[in-house]
């Protein structure tokens, strides 16, 4: 009897769902639920509205790393100008390259605001002081400066308009000839800033060292990291066999060693040389100093040594 009793129980409970649930609602739906009847019941499709929203929400970051609109986070920051102010943010969008670059090129991940750069200076014409900064593209020293302590200082003074940094890329580290990667190098920052895109070609150029005078930064590589930086190539390689990037890096090359310059990164403040990589804290002091000098009010002396 009780086992005629469940096979009755199977045949009438067969055509069945498994487990009616006559109060779910689609997940995000946006559709107005129909009222549980149970405590129980809410809380359980609560739970599974907070199951399908975070698992939507997994799957939209799994997916960031393509193209177009998405964003990845590195260890890359974006320097972007709020009302003259500067803000550093840690994304940059994953699409900014447009797939020129190839995968061995390293991305510096950060960019000065338009509105601060005039060439291959950066900084307001009339600033209280100058800065005059002479480089070597194959110097990791100078690389060490640009992508690590000059952005503090365009943070801290140079959007303020306290400051103006003024670039002067030299060739003195190279084995010379056609193959002189000083002068490949200093010759693309000519011919980047020929196109409005300096700034960005630098970085791209230090975040992208692997030696001095290890044959990395010949023609084909330094173009390639040129137009990853955003140049247009074939203008690029035109300039970059002319005659007047060869002149200008000469004329700039000669008139670093008139000033005794035989080290990089060398600096100049206020008629003050400082030889070698300094410290925010080094710099800032003898900027703060030619400030004070400016504006008439006493300053402490800088405490930066201006040796190597």
């Amino acid at each position: 009897m009780a086992r005629e009793a469940s096979r009755a129980f199977l045949r009438d409970n067969a055509a069945r769902p498994a487990h009616p649930r006559p109060d779910r609602r689609p997940p995000l739906s946006g559709k107005q639920p129909t009222p549980t009847t149970t405590r129980k019941e809410r809380r359980a499709a609560e739970r599974e509205d907070r199951f399908e929203k975070e698992r939507e929400e997994r799957l939209n970051r799994g997916g960031s790393g393509g193209s177009g609109g998405s964003f990845i986070n590195t260890r890359n920051m974006t320097i972007a100008g709020v009302a003259i102010g500067v803000l550093i943010v840690v994304v940059v969008a994953a699409g900014q390259l447009g797939g020129r670059a190839s995968g061995k090129l390293s991305d510096p991940g950060f960019a000065y605001p338009a509105a601060l750069l005039d060439g291959s200076n950066i900084g307001t014409v009339g600033a209280p002081v100058v800065m005059q900064v002479f480089e070597d593209y194959q110097c990791p020293v100078c690389g060490k400066y640009s992508l690590d302590v000059e952005p503090a200082l365009v943070n801290k003074y140079v959007a303020a308009g306290q400051l103006r940094i003024e670039h002067n890329d030299i060739a003195i580290l190279g084995t010379g000839g056609a193959n002189d990667e000083s002068m490949i190098t200093a010759k693309g920052a000519y011919c980047a800033n020929e196109q409005g895109k300096y700034w960005p070609y630098a970085h791209w150029i230090y975040n992208n060292q692997l030696g001095e005078n290890k044959g990395d930064f010949n023609t084909e590589r330094v173009t390639q990291i040129a137009v990853a930086a955003g140049v247009e190539e074939q203008a690029f390689s035109s300039c970059l066999g002319s005659e007047a990037a060869l002149t200008k890096v000469a004329e700039t090359t000669s008139k670093a060693t008139g000033l005794g310059i035989n080290s990089t990164p060398t600096m100049y403040i206020g008629g003050q040389q400082i030889v070698g990589l300094k410290s925010v804290a080094e710099l800032s002091a003898l900027i703060d100093a030619e400030l004070a000098k400016a504006s008439g009010a006493p300053a402490a002396s800088p405490s930066a040594s201006t040796t190597p």
